[in-house]
């Protein structure tokens, strides 16, 4: 049987990030943040990354599980939790980030790998059975290449392009959420965006935007859970199970 997707989605505030999530089948959201929707199923607010590895090993010592669907939202606020974690086991409080550890990029190797760690303690969700959702939120990057010249790209936010590598190298969607918008040439020459009210999931490898997908999904698909399971094996051969 195929296996649950693991799957990380990001975009600008509003764009309905969590009122996406919350469309899939039994979700059960893991907060670090105050939740963006109302009327859903959730533990309370973490306030500490001790809580968070709690609240998970708690839910993985369960004999059944009682959700089809684990949302994480949102990994950046969980990102600042790995940060102050590491910073208050400084001897000497008000420290940098960037110094901890020594220094010499320490702090961000340890933080890569609290996240490493965090995400392969996740991914036992999935072999279970259960989709895992990793929502972030929103910023700009910039590529640096040796043969052309720099440019930004859409991305997620952390703390170092380290700790970004488990949830885009290591998921199965990297989904940038949007408006659809389409450019419009004034008479004076010049070319605005104009945004339509459709949201949509940016799901293939785009230059402007992270972004990919396991699945031979469409470039663009429209921002529904329908419109987004339908591509995905796991719950197809679920639904063809349920048929029989």
């Amino acid at each position: 049987m195929p296996k649950a997707p693991r799957i990380t989605l990001y975009g600008k505030p509003g764009v309905g990030k969590s009122t996406f999530a919350s469309t899939f089948p039994g979700t059960l959201f893991l907060l670090t943040e105050d939740p963006a929707v109302n009327g859903i199923q959730a533990l309370p607010v973490a306030q500490t990354l001790a809580e968070v590895w709690a609240n998970v090993k708690e839910l993985l010592a369960l004999e059944e599980l009682p959700f089809n669907t684990l949302v994480v939202d949102s990994v950046s606020k969980l990102d600042e939790l790995v940060v102050k974690k590491i910073q208050d086991e400084e001897p000497k409080k008000g420290v940098p980030f960037g110094a901890c550890c020594g220094g010499f990029g320490k702090a961000y190797e340890r933080a890569e790998g609290i996240h490493k760690a965090f995400k392969k303690l996740m991914d036992r969700f999935t072999e279970r059975g259960v989709t895992v959702i990793y929502i972030c939120h929103l910023t700009v990057t910039k590529v640096k290449q040796p043969d052309a010249d720099d440019y930004d790209v859409y991305s997620i936010v952390m703390n170092h392009e380290r700790s970004r590598h488990p949830y885009i190298d290591d998921v199965d969607c990297v989904l940038f959420g949007r408006l659809k918008s389409y450019t419009q040439t004034l008479d004076t020459g010049r070319t605005i965006v104009n945004s339509t009210k459709n949201r949509i999931l940016v799901t293939g490898v785009n230059d402007s935007n992270v972004s990919k997908n396991r699945f031979s999904m469409p470039d663009e698909i429209p921002m529904t859970y329908d419109d987004f399971s339908k591509y995905i094996p796991f719950y197809n051969s679920t639904k063809d199970k349920d048929n029989k």
